[in-house]
């Protein structure tokens, strides 16, 4: 029996959704699983830049001839192709000894993404194996983000914290800051103590001015001198890094879902670009249609048409973009993510900054934008 077999931590855990800050949790509590039934392991990354997935694989499959621990991790699965995910797949099948493999995949609900991975990868087939983990990374509804922050407190910071005090952290902070708040009101108190209105108030409410999205916005406009100083104000508060890229990546990716789409509608461009005001104003019904194809509202938060796409100006932005450039800076991003993730990237001021630089530059603006 391999040491995996002794052990109750899943040989394999994939994680999918469209919640980075869950992934992130998902992939820290499973190495802390590893370690703490194995002790000391090898962690590899899959780089795509570097190794095809059939040869990261392989290398899985090669037994150690120390019988290390060794896990392996692929991030980002769903930008695989459907020829690397059928290898990852053919690879998967195997139960490898001594080897714990972790994948997780970014998906949006319905999207042509989640049927490729779902279905590469087999998940309903493989969450019947008893030796597989397969995991929903997705984000709560609003309604009940303050049940969520009041069962992962414990688990996350060992304390406690109420419903109202969960309400109140829901309703002052956007859901992607949430974490990073948790970790300053955690190093603010002493261990164990409950976290209270009073503390909730005293750190949230510094840090307000400025938000991720505002860099996002700035850099989907190409206002360098505002991007780096909006990621000066972020990084005073000691952000977490990744969620900064997570923001960034999801802006531009549905400015590429929306470039994508007013170019099958292009009347669609015209009418979002005529003046008008109210709910039934033509500005107003194009920018929901927009809205509704690309995600970025439902019909239930339809209401939310003003601030998420007419006062970001993000459609605008999407068409001062060429299609290549946006996959660039895509690509980009989700290399960056992995690379300060495995540490051959830091986080510092430095390099978020040369990344707000890159992206501004990447792509040559266009001459005007309809």
């Amino acid at each position: 029996m391999s040491t995996v077999e002794k052990t109750k931590v899943p040989r394999l855990t994939i994680v999918t959704g469209d919640d980075p800050f869950a992934m992130d949790i998902s992939k820290n509590r499973y190495l802390e699983q590893v370690k703490a039934a194995c002790g000391q392991y090898t962690l590899e990354n899959f780089d795509s830049a570097n190794e095809r997935i059939g040869d990261f694989t392989a290398r899985a499959m090669t037994a150690s001839l120390f019988r290390e621990i060794r896990v392996y991790c692929v991030l980002h699965a769903q930008s695989l192709s459907d020829k690397d995910l059928a290898a990852l797949d053919a690879a998967l099948s195997y139960e490898i000894p001594d080897v714990f493999i972790f994948i997780s995949a970014e998906l949006e609900k319905k999207s042509k993404d989640e049927k490729k991975v779902k279905e590469g990868l087999r998940l309903k087939e493989r969450a019947k194996d008893e030796s597989v983990s397969v995991q929903d990374a997705a984000k709560p509804y609003d309604n009940k983000i303050a049940d969520w922050i009041t069962a992962q407190v414990p688990k996350l910071y060992d304390r406690q914290i109420g419903k109202p005090e969960a309400q109140l952290l829901a309703d002052t902070v956007e859901y992607d800051l949430i974490y990073s708040e948790l970790q300053k009101i955690d190093m603010a108190l002493p261990p164990g103590a409950r976290i209270d209105r009073k503390i909730i108030l005293e750190i949230t409410g510094a840090t307000r001015t400025m938000t991720v999205y505002e860099l996002a916005g700035a850099l989907g406009k190409r206002d360098l001198p505002t991007a780096l100083r909006v990621l000066d104000s972020l990084l005073s508060s000691n952000l977490y890094a990744p969620l900064v890229v997570s923001a960034v990546f999801k802006h531009f990716w549905s400015m590429l879902k929306i470039k994508k789409f007013i170019q099958k509608n292009p009347s669609l461009l015209k009418q979002y670009n005529s003046r008008g005001y109210g709910a039934d104003s033509p500005q107003t019904m194009a920018a929901y249609e927009i809205g509704l194809a690309t995600g970025l509202v439902t019909e239930k938060t339809k209401n939310r048409v003003y601030p998420v796409i007419i006062l970001s100006g993000i459609v605008n932005q999407a068409q001062t973009f060429t299609d290549q450039g946006l996959i660039d800076i895509i690509k980009t991003l989700q290399r960056y993510d992995v690379d300060i993730k495995t540490g051959r990237a830091d986080d510092s001021a430095l390099s978020l900054q040369m990344l707000c630089y890159k992206i501004v530059r990447m792509d040559a603006p266009l001459a005007g934008c309809g």
